[in-house]
């Protein structure tokens, strides 16, 4: 019978021969709604009242209201005559469906002076001692041994949350004064073939009436359980150490901004110009250009262009200038080349020992090349490979586990260790793998990690009980006092660790790698491609060219070598 199982305020009152008493106690309650059930109650005297003995219809009610449903979430209130002027209000429940009728007096009414409590306000609050009823909780356990070490330190990064949220239960059970029945079970509960398994399973057939373990708050929960307090503030998430930056650009352009390659560029184009006219000046005035000549050569404009080029380069050249102002161009031209060089170099370096922060989102992560893990735990199969959207789903099918290659679900760690070399991205608990971090890492690889959420299904589980459970309320106010108490926040920290502080940024050696170089390389590569190919075409047209002279020479010495023809006279 779930008569007095839903929102409204139940009050039994003892019928009276007074109507004026019925109206003002109607009055007086007006949120109340009032349930007489007039085979229940007897007309009494003052007398009968006054009696130690209980009445017949009394002990009848209580024969009854034993046999309903009127658990810990119900607001029934029995209202029994005093005298004619008096009321005493008497609460009534069960604490649990095996459990018998509880009554306690919360209230006392009279004529004049109104209503007296006698106990909280609060409904829930004053049914919060269960007096050690039990309690049905299941847990999800990963790792068998985790049940040997549930209250202590021991190997703490593994299964965390069942361990933080076992020993906030533990504080609750105090609170409530209840005992305990726990089951375990190794996953925590997914809809499959119409049926819900693990955890979530339990709760929804009521085989427990809470979950030791927190949950993901997921849509396809809701309607089979009810989520009542977050007491572990963690999430999952990709862990990685940024690339560095040369990974994703190229470093050798970024030294300086558009505006300053411009202006060197048209600063070595003004300077040849200027440097190109006084070569010409100095041919006409027959001055020696070229170092090795003997005699004055005319420079062209590619000598100037060569000699730009290997004042960047800081090398030599063959053509120079032999007056004051050509020297004078020539110098200006070589100072304003080393400062340029010289900043250059230092944001060469700088940039060599940078690393990227263009990776923000789960896109960026995915396009950025590097390699992505996952951990390899129930509830990391189960999302991963449900993901719809064709961002997601490109993950899982290229990156975790491609068809036909190997999968990329790793233990602990496997996967941060894999993170500590670089270019890897893992996901998993944050927290447990800041354990593992702080322990395996150097300082210097604790600076920099970086973070990218894949989900916000990963983010901050719940703990939850049964659907419309009599439980529910005095369940949330004893976790909201665990909260306020600081309990939860203490016994969080123990098994959940803080992301590692840095504190040697920039102090370790970094080495220069092929990738760091690959602009570099490619430029010398196409570059000897390019000569390679120009040598080719030389010698071609030059294999040409000096065929057919060679030809001609051949021809010409033929014909000196034929005898002469004497003249006749008439010639």
């Amino acid at each position: 019978m779930l008569a007095f199982r839903d929102r409204h305020r139940w009050l039994l009152l003892e019928r009276s021969q007074k109507p004026p008493v019925k109206s003002k106690v109607s009055e007086r309650e007006e949120t109340t709604r009032h349930y007489v059930h007039d085979s229940l109650f007897k007309n009494t005297s003052a007398q009968d009242e006054t009696d130690t003995a209980e009445p017949q219809s009394r002990q009848l009610l209580d024969v009854v209201l034993s046999q309903m449903n009127i658990f810990l979430d119900s607001d029934l209130t029995i209202g029994s005559r005093s005298s004619n002027t008096e009321f005493s209000l008497t609460e009534a429940y069960r604490r649990r469906s095996w459990g018998g009728l509880v009554k306690r007096k919360i209230a006392h009414w009279r004529e004049g002076y109104g209503l007296e409590l006698l106990a909280p306000r609060i409904t829930a609050a004053r049914r919060m001692n269960q007096h050690q009823e039990l309690v049905k909780s299941a847990m999800v356990v990963t790792n068998n041994d985790t049940l040997n070490h549930l209250g202590d330190d021991v190997d703490r990064h593994i299964d965390s949350l069942t361990k933080a949220n076992h020993v906030h239960l533990a504080h609750v059970l105090r609170i409530l004064n209840a005992s305990v029945e726990m089951k375990a079970t190794d996953s925590w509960g997914y809809l499959q073939n119409g049926s819900w398994s693990g955890l979530a399973g339990y709760l929804q057939r009521g085989e427990v009436d809470i979950g030791c373990t927190a949950m993901f708050m997921l849509p396809s929960r809701l309607p089979i359980v009810h989520f009542i307090s977050a007491p572990v503030k963690t999430k999952s998430a990709f862990l990685f150490r940024p690339p560095p930056l040369s990974f994703v650009q190229n470093i050798f352009t970024l030294p300086f901004s558009r505006a300053v390659w411009l202006s060197s560029v048209a600063l070595l184009a003004l300077m040849g110009a200027l440097l190109y006219c006084n070569l010409k000046l100095e041919f006409r005035r027959g001055e020696h250009t070229l170092q090795s000549a003997a005699e004055p050569v005319k420079a062209s404009w590619s000598d100037v262009v060569l000699l730009s080029f290997g004042v960047v380069c800081q090398q030599g050249a063959e053509v120079e200038a032999r007056g004051v102002s050509g020297r004078t161009i020539t110098f200006l031209l070589y100072i304003s080349v080393i400062f340029l060089y010289t900043s250059y170099s230092a944001c060469i370096v700088a940039l060599l020992q940078s690393t990227t922060d263009s990776i923000q989102t789960l896109r960026d992560l995915y396009e950025s090349g590097m390699e992505m893990g996952v951990l390899d735990i129930v509830y990391s199969h189960h999302f991963f490979s449900i993901a719809s959207d064709p961002l997601r789903r490109s993950i899982y099918t290229k990156k975790i586990n491609p068809p036909g290659g190997p999968s990329n679900f790793f233990s602990l760690e496997e996967g941060l260790a894999k993170v500590r070399k670089g270019l890897f991205a893992f996901h998993h608990e944050l927290g447990p793998g800041y354990y593992i971090v702080s322990n395996t890492f150097l300082e210097e690889e604790k600076c920099g990690l970086h973070t990218v959420t894949y989900s916000q299904d990963f983010v901050s589980p719940w703990i939850a009980v049964t659907k419309n459970s009599p439980l529910k309320e005095i369940f949330a106010i004893a976790y909201r006092m665990l909260h306020e108490s600081g309990l939860q926040i203490r016994e969080s920290e123990r098994f959940y660790q803080k992301k590692p502080d840095c504190s040697s940024a920039g102090s370790s050696f970094v080495s220069v790698g092929i990738a760091d170089c690959y602009p570099a390389l490619l430029v010398l590569g196409y570059g000897a491609l390019c000569s390679l190919l120009a040598f080719l075409l030389e010698r071609l047209v030059h294999n040409k060219f000096s065929g057919r002279v060679e030809f001609e020479a051949t021809c010409w010495r033929a014909v000196e070598r034929l005898p002469a023809f004497p003249r006749t006279k008439q010639s």
